[in-house]
């Protein structure tokens, strides 16, 4: 699958006609018409969307998907535009949390090499203490 460009995605959602959208069906052909009753894509009497589709794929989907897809790509490009600058805002939180977490273990790293220093000054002086009793 190639690689999608949302700007341009969005961009082509720009041109579409007004929705709601809606298949008719007659006996001679078959369309999408926007709410202007215009139609988007359609068929005439010697082409229709079976020959367009081929025979695997189901006419009803087809036309739901086409129908849904003038709302449904904007929508889910905002929504995934606005997850990025979510995430991005995420980010540069996490890397200040990051930072304060290593100064904070840096800070505990100085601080038990005082309290071991500290442990051996008392160690040394409890030492010299009882020398001194004897």
């Amino acid at each position: 699958m190639t690689e999608r460009n949302w700007q341009e995605d969005m961009n082509g959602c720009a041109g579409l006609p007004p929705t709601p959208w809606a298949w008719v069906s007659t006996e001679e052909a078959e369309w999408i018409e926007d709410s202007n009753q215009e139609i988007v894509i359609g068929s005439e009497f010697e082409y229709i969307f079976d020959d367009l589709l081929g025979p695997n794929v189901r006419k009803e989907a087809f036309m739901r998907f086409m129908i849904n897809a003038p709302e449904a790509l904007p929508y889910w490009l905002q929504q995934y535009a606005a997850l990025e600058r979510e995430y991005e805002r995420f980010q540069k939180a996490a890397i200040g949390w990051n930072d304060d977490l290593t100064k904070a273990e840096a800070e505990i790293e100085q601080k038990d090499a005082e309290i071991n220093r500290l442990k051996s000054q008392l160690e040394e002086k409890s030492r010299s203490i009882k020398v001194e009793d004897l």
